[in-house]
């Protein structure tokens, strides 16, 4: 009688815990799936991603420029100078603004240019602007004073070419006297040996007139701009001031 009731004890000890399993599994079946916390911030993250682009503005009035000059391509400024002036290319003819202003009046200071040896969107691995030497400061005409002087050297070794569709930073790194050679006429800078090369001999330039800033390293990776004018007082040799691009 005792085995009797024992067993059925157990019995009802075992349906209790099988209808406990058979209540879990329907509720576990039946409760809603929370999503996964970190794939649900992910989602929302990336579904609050826009991706926009900012639409240059240049800070140079090139719609109101191009009305006087259509020949005006760029904006040259050295900061902390009075050196700022439209840069010009006059297609057929790199002679036509070494006494001519933006007008295409007769202008013993001349304009700044660059020359068909160079595209105009300042993409060559090497681009020169053109100014004159002029004894009253104007375009080009304080170049020499400022980068004979390391002071002045690195307080101005700053320059910045601005375009309608974009603006480029460049850093100063050299300044040297050269001869009257045609820089580009001679030397293939496309060719990365030939860049190499100039570049090499430029820097062991003795000169007491030379400077360097030798933190900045050239590579035929780089793009360079050069000012060139006329050295003070000997017309047969140039003065150059050579920068990096660092900034686009």
């Amino acid at each position: 009688m005792k085995n009797k009731k024992l067993l059925s004890a157990s019995a009802i000890i075992l349906a209790l815990l099988c209808a406990v399993c058979i209540i879990t599994a329907l509720y576990l079946e039946r409760k809603p799936q929370l999503p996964d916390t970190d794939s649900s911030v992910q989602s929302t993250k990336s579904s609050d991603v826009f991706t926009t682009s900012v639409k240059y503005e240049s800070p140079i009035d090139f719609e109101s420029l191009k009305k006087e000059s259509t020949d005006i391509i760029a904006w040259l400024k050295i900061d902390g100078t009075d050196i700022s002036y439209p840069v010009l290319f006059r297609e057929g003819d790199n002679s036509y603004y070494l006494r001519r202003d933006i007008y295409g009046k007769y202008d013993k200071n001349g304009s700044l240019f660059i020359e068909d040896y160079n595209k105009t969107d300042f993409n060559d691995p090497v681009t020169i602007i053109y100014g004159h030497h002029m004894s009253s400061g104007a375009m080009f005409g304080r170049l020499q004073e400022i980068y004979t002087n390391p002071e002045t050297f690195s307080k101005h070794s700053k320059i910045t070419v601005y375009m309608p569709e974009k603006e480029l930073v460049y850093r100063v790194f050299c300044a040297v006297p050269l001869d009257n050679s045609h820089i580009l006429y001679y030397h293939n800078f496309n060719n990365r040996l030939i860049f190499e090369e100039y570049f090499k001999e430029v820097f062991e330039t003795r000169s007491l007139l030379a400077i360097f800033d030798e933190t900045v390293s050239v590579t035929p990776d780089n793009k360079v701009l050069m000012l060139s004018t006329c050295f003070d007082k000997d017309y047969s040799r140039r003065y150059v001031v050579m920068a990096v691009c660092e900034n686009e």
